[in-house]
């Protein structure tokens, strides 16, 4: 187990060091692309640059399961570029602190290479209004000669392990996103039905990615879908209490049928170990993409870590007092999510089984008689 745990944080730390924003995913889809192909785990692109990669089954009477995570972060988009000194337009959920004071940032070259800057408030834009195209202006420690545009992430750290606790500029969904390798890798070729790793683009753009796979039917019809995330600690939630079960989100409640085949996986789990900690929650504090692929008619549902300093802010988004801060997860909450992840691929075929019976017992024969009138 301990040469799994290291994998995963592994393929973590890998992630971390390709940042992404939406629509420039290319540096991430590119570590992806390494470690499945160094598994020989089929996969393709689309054309919208979403990653399908998928463990074929044995069966072909179980339907297939596909966990689903974004590649993309918050950050901002460099338009302009005059010598040392540019515009950028801010991309996602960005806190408006960084709108508001001067923030420290990394500019990101097509080579990977970075530029040290900071990102200045613009006197055009309104920090409150997201409907906006919001400005920063950029001033880079030295000029850059690329083509524009280019991404531009926040200088915080890529990955740092202190203790139980990560910390990353972009957990969400990176988090995800190595957590759906690692299964992969770990159930290539043992599984009855068919599994799907996908990681999409632009989700913190309005699920764009995963609108458009679900709107074109790139997964089977009859695949369930489970979006796998990082998402912001919320009453009721605590690090360190396990990987979340989530019941929905803020635009929509999930399916039931969807969620037995995690429940399953967690009863599994604690035959196994009795310990094995998991959260059952409604996460509504964001839209994720399980929701996209319910509105094209998929069953779904959801599993998530909790997370803290959600979009870098260490206070709440709308704060223009507040600040910027790496993010972060309990390192248990997220070994143990990969866990409940690859239980949940190989636990398909007993869910459906439990479907297909009754899930609560008949009312005794005593109880009947009881609620009956003389």
């Amino acid at each position: 187990m301990k040469n799994q745990t290291d994998r995963s944080i592994t393929i973590l730390k890998a992630l971390g060091g390709a940042p992404a924003t939406p629509f420039r995913e290319d540096c991430c889809r590119t570590v992806i692309s390494e470690v499945l192909n160094s598994k020989g785990i089929e996969h393709s692109q689309d054309a919208y640059g979403n990653i399908l990669a998928r463990n074929q089954g044995n069966s072909l009477d179980v339907p297939p399961i596909a966990f689903v995570a974004h590649m993309d972060h918050p950050g901002f988009e460099l338009t302009e570029a005059d010598g040392s000194k540019g515009l950028a337009r801010s991309l996602g959920g960005i806190p408006i602190a960084a709108l508001t004071k001067p923030t420290p940032v990394v500019v990101i070259n097509p080579d990977s290479t970075r530029v040290n800057a900071t990102a200045f408030p613009h006197n055009s834009t309104d920090p409150t209004n997201r409907r906006s195209e919001r400005i920063v202006t950029i001033e880079m420690d030295h000029c850059i000669d690329a083509q524009l545009p280019l991404s531009v992430v926040f200088d915080l750290p890529d990955f740092e392990l202190d203790g139980e606790i990560i910390r990353m500029r972009a957990l969400d969904d990176l988090a995800g996103c190595a957590a759906v390798l690692t299964v992969l890798e770990r159930t290539a070729g043992e599984t009855t039905g068919d599994v799907y790793g996908v990681f999409t683009c632009a989700e913190e753009e309005g699920l764009l990615g995963a609108r458009l796979l679900a709107e074109k039917g790139s997964l089977p019809t009859e695949t369930i879908i489970i979006s796998v995330e990082a998402s912001s600690l919320l009453p009721g939630v605590k690090l360190g209490g396990g990987p979340v079960i989530r019941v929905g989100d803020a635009m929509s409640t999930f399916d039931a049928s969807a969620e037995r085949v995690l429940m399953t996986a967690v009863d599994s789990l604690r035959e196994r170990d009795k310990d094995f900690k998991f959260q059952r929650r409604l996460m509504y504090g964001g839209v994720c993409e399980a929701t996209a692929f319910k509105q094209f008619g998929y069953s779904v549902t959801g599993a998530a870590f909790p997370l803290g300093n959600y979009h870098n802010s260490t206070t709440y988004i709308d704060d223009p007092n507040g600040s910027v801060g790496a993010e972060f997860i309990n390192l248990n909450d997220f070994l143990n999510g990969v866990e409940l992840l690859t239980e949940t691929s190989k636990s398909v075929c007993d869910a459906l089984s439990l479907q297909q019976g009754k899930w609560i017992d008949p009312v005794p024969d005593n109880l009947r008689q009881r609620l009956m009138k003389a």
